[in-house]
């Protein structure tokens, strides 16, 4: 289940750029638009995030942690991706971006 608490412990969460994230986790899931649909994501978040369904029955919820959760946490207005508990989370960013909602 995700918790703030979980997303809080760097142990869980790996961080990266597009360039470094996207085409593993693109591969991994079977989504091979995820970069576009990461960027749509960015420009027209919701509160609730959005569930990617990928091929070999995988998926991932991506959402925004500061409104996910109605607070503010470090790198949280950033894209992020959950696979679930046994998985690290993934915080996608882009370097020197202001980020606003």
């Amino acid at each position: 289940m995700l918790t703030l608490n979980w997303l809080k412990n760097e142990d869980n969460v790996v961080y990266g750029t597009d360039e470094q994230l996207i085409p593993m986790l693109s591969k991994e899931l079977a989504v091979s638009d995820l970069g576009r649909r990461i960027e749509l994501f960015r420009e027209a978040p919701c509160k609730e995030g959005v569930t990617i369904k990928g091929a070999r029955r995988s998926s991932a919820l991506m959402f925004i942690p500061d409104m996910y959760f109605d607070t503010d946490m470090v790198m949280g207005a950033n894209v992020w991706l959950y696979l679930g508990e046994i998985r690290p989370a993934f915080c996608i960013y882009v370097p020197d971006r202001q980020i606003e909602f």
